[in-house]
């Protein structure tokens, strides 16, 4: 082999190396958003997609299943905001939530929970005709007619 070809070789070598810890970095820090849904309509001009049919969407911080979700995308592709609709559940942050509607909008954190909403967290459900919900605040309102039911355990 000459001693050209194998220079060239170490070098490259010693360019992986150094390299491939940042690019494992990279790939571990990388946010994925999956959605599944028995059907898919997508409006690339107007930056829309409706999913519908058993909609899963599985994201770092949460887990949306529903049966319709329409997803509205920035001009630069990256989800705004998610509409869903029918059976709506989120699981996220040791909550769990169930409404017949859910607007979460990324920019904020912001979840508004409408249609017979109920929230369980650590073992206790508030129900009322509207949950908000800030993620990123950890703040919570409920109106009109909010209502708590606590569950205690029994002492033994």
């Amino acid at each position: 082999m000459n001693k050209r070809l194998l220079l060239a070789r170490v070098r490259t070598l010693i360019l992986i190396l150094v390299c491939f810890p940042a690019f494992a970095e990279e790939q571990q820090e990388e946010r994925i958003t999956e959605i599944t849904s028995e059907k898919l309509f997508f409006d690339y001009e107007g930056k829309i997609a409706i999913f519908t049919g058993n909609v899963v969407l599985t994201d770092p911080d949460l887990q949306l299943t529903c049966e319709k979700l329409t997803v509205y995308m920035t001009a630069e592709d990256d989800i705004e905001k998610l509409d869903a609709e029918g059976s709506v559940e989120i699981k996220m942050e040791g909550m769990h939530s169930k409404s017949g509607k859910a607007v979460y909008t990324l920019a904020d954190g912001k979840v508004v929970l409408t249609e017979q909403p109920q929230v369980s967290r650590d073992g206790s459900i508030l129900q009322a005709e509207r949950i908000l919900y800030w993620r990123l605040e950890n703040k919570l309102e409920a109106y009109p007619r909010a209502r708590v039911i606590m569950f205690q355990e029994a002492n033994k």
